[in-house]
């Protein structure tokens, strides 16, 4: 079963995605995930990596919830609005519409991050009461959005300070929270299950980022 749905978030804006429920009956209340997507994308992610994903975990009998951050894809707002608090607060507001509307069992409910989706699912998952937590090639060092910014991004030069990526326009606001806001402390804090995911050879992130990830991990999430 795969549902479009939408759902308010706490500013009252509407935030849209795609509701996955398993592909047996074998539990009326399955576990549950939310897929948190990267910098810029959207609840499909590149090469459709979210919607393999959820499907996957259906098959396995997993519920999911895949969704566009405020700003982002068919969300209502701009990207230029959005901001790492904005997209920590809609994680939240995400998981509980799954719980309350995706008939899982709340207590079974997981969190998967990409990218920068990563290093907010590493900051709301304690705070969520999440059963498990998967980093996929999650950035562990907020502040080097700032480099990653001034390497890739393309100023504007319009009076503001705002840059272009991809397209999107990319206010200076958006970073505001990065030297408040530590993902290895929220990991840290973290004693479920955690799945680190990365590849040797990324593109952005060196091997460095999950390496601290697994440092800090709390020691009951520690193996391998």
């Amino acid at each position: 079963m795969e549902r479009l749905i939408e759902f308010a978030n706490s500013k009252g804006h509407l935030l849209r995605g795609m509701l996955h429920g398993p592909d047996n009956s074998g539990s009326p209340r399955p576990p549950g995930v939310v897929l948190l997507h990267g910098f810029t994308g959207d609840r499909m992610e590149s090469h459709w990596l979210f919607v393999k994903c959820s499907r996957a975990l259906a098959r396995a009998g997993i519920a999911s919830l895949r969704f566009d951050f405020f700003g982002s894809g068919e969300s209502d707002g701009e990207f230029r609005e959005a901001s790492l608090d904005t997209e920590a607060a809609d994680a939240y507001d995400a998981a509980a519409f799954l719980r309350r509307e995706g008939k899982i069992d709340p207590d079974r409910m997981g969190v998967i991050g990409l990218s920068l989706g990563g290093a907010i699912a590493a900051l709301v998952a304690e705070p969520l009461r999440a059963r498990a937590l998967v980093l996929w090639s999650a950035i562990a060092h907020l502040p080097l959005m700032r480099r990653f910014a001034d390497s890739f991004a393309r100023p504007l030069n319009d009076g503001s300070e705002d840059a272009e990526y991809g397209g999107h326009r990319v206010s200076h606001k958006f970073l505001e929270g990065a030297d408040r806001l530590d993902p290895l402390a929220g990991v840290a804090a973290f004693t479920g299950p955690t799945l680190i995911v990365h590849p040797e050879r990324d593109e952005h992130l060196p091997l460095t980022h999950p390496a601290d990830y697994f440092r800090r991990l709390a020691p009951r999430s520690r193996s391998g």
